[in-house]
């Protein structure tokens, strides 16, 4: 009797265990730290009830440079791209002889170009950014001039402004508000400082939400390169922050500035290349500069957990990961509105880095989502790029 009654209740502690190993991955672990939520992910994803998780990606178009229709056009690279309204798309290039703006609609058919070549207004000499506002009006940055100009979606110039503190527009926000930055170096220590602000329309207005300082490679005793990361974001509600210090951390702020909320996640570690060592040493020993960096370089172990964000407007957020699969593509974590872990799916969108044909490293590239519309800039094996646009079917 005494035999049956323990057997009997070691199998309801093993029901409960597995009940609730199972519901492990419905109920979605939250702490709350200095009056902050922190949303706790793990290794594997949750299963919420109502939430689709698996993401399939279905090609519908294609903008590719290397095709002879578009190198027509005089669209021969991409450096960034950006959306209007009616989906019409709009692409910036790094340099030109011609024209820098380029705009295909949303079929991929040509339709002008614009933004020439010179020092004159609404010139450039070098692309940069690239956003488009609330009234469609395109803001294009020269990346190597202190203002930024706004044309209509025809290529008319409308206006200049300037930009003070060489600011980087890193976001349009809506309502007439951007996500800015600078650098500075820091004189009391041998610290390079990024801040970041929501500024805006006139950039008179410009309130800091974010401090982020790293070794400075020319001034530091020791250097550790690929041994940071900071990623920078926005939908049209939120600005996400991931700073690696705190390990796979993702921060949420509203537009005021405020920290609402922290996104946590477990994660493989990814060694550091030690192609990428080589590469560095050989990179580096071109020059004396390069040499004394050698000198006080320490490789981390590990890379950083992430290396690229954006999101999409049903407020879920897309991480692209270290962890690689194959030559381009790296695995993309998917969080949902709420900062639960609930999917991954594979990327390409990374331009490689080469120095004298040999792979040093890999730069993501932008990826837009709009409606069920996934855009992604992405370079191809032949060094061309090209922008494809996904169906994305959720499951």
């Amino acid at each position: 009797m005494q035999k049956s009654k323990g057997v009997a209740l070691l199998l309801a502690i093993l029901l409960l265990s597995l009940f609730q190993c199972g519901r492990k991955g419905t109920r979605v672990e939250k702490v709350t730290e200095n009056g902050v939520e922190v949303v706790i992910n793990h290794l594997e994803p949750y299963t919420l009830p109502g939430v689709p998780s698996t993401l399939k990606l279905e090609e519908i178009l294609s903008i590719d440079t290397e095709k002879d229709e578009v190198l027509k056009t005089g669209l021969t690279s991409i450096e960034t791209f950006t959306l209007d309204r009616d989906g019409n798309i709009y692409f910036m290039m790094r340099q030109s002889p011609g024209n820098f703006l380029y705009a295909f609609d949303a079929t991929g058919k040509f339709l002008t170009s614009f933004g020439r070549s010179g020092q004159g207004p609404g010139e450039f000499e070098f692309g940069g950014d690239l956003h488009i506002d609330d009234e469609d009006r395109l803001i294009a940055k020269d990346m190597t001039k202190d203002k930024f100009f706004v044309f209509s979606r025809n290529g008319v110039l409308l206006e200049e402004v300037k930009l003070g503190a060489s600011l980087n527009l890193d976001e349009y926000l809506g309502g007439g508000e951007y996500l800015t930055s600078w650098q500075e170096e820091a004189p009391e220590k041998p610290v390079l400082r990024n801040h970041y602000y929501v500024s805006n329309g006139s950039l008179s207005e410009n309130r800091e939400f974010y401090t982020y300082e790293f070794d400075d490679p020319n001034r530091a005793p020791r250097y550790r390169p690929k041994g940071h990361a900071l990623i920078l974001g926005a939908s049209d509600k939120n600005i996400f922050v991931g700073d690696d210090r705190g390990g796979y951390e993702i921060s949420v702020f509203d537009f005021s500035g405020k920290l609402l909320r922290k996104i946590r996640k477990a994660f493989r570690p990814v060694a550091l290349p030690e192609d990428y060592k080589v590469m560095f040493k050989k990179v580096m020993g071109r020059s004396a500069l390069g040499q004394d960096r050698i000198r006080r370089t320490d490789f981390p172990a590990y890379l950083p957990p992430f290396q690229y964000l954006f999101a999409d407007d049903q407020g879920r957020l897309y991480v692209m990961t270290n962890e690689r699969a194959g030559e381009r593509k790296y695995w993309t974590d998917i969080f949902s509105s709420e900062g639960a872990f609930i999917g991954r799916v594979l990327l390409d969108n990374v331009h490689v880095i080469c120095t004298r044909g040999e792979r040093y490293y890999d730069e993501p590239l932008k990826a837009v989502v709009r409606g069920d519309r996934l855009y992604c800039l992405r370079e191809k094996d032949s060094g061309f790029m090209v922008l494809t646009v996904y169906k994305m079917v959720w499951q």
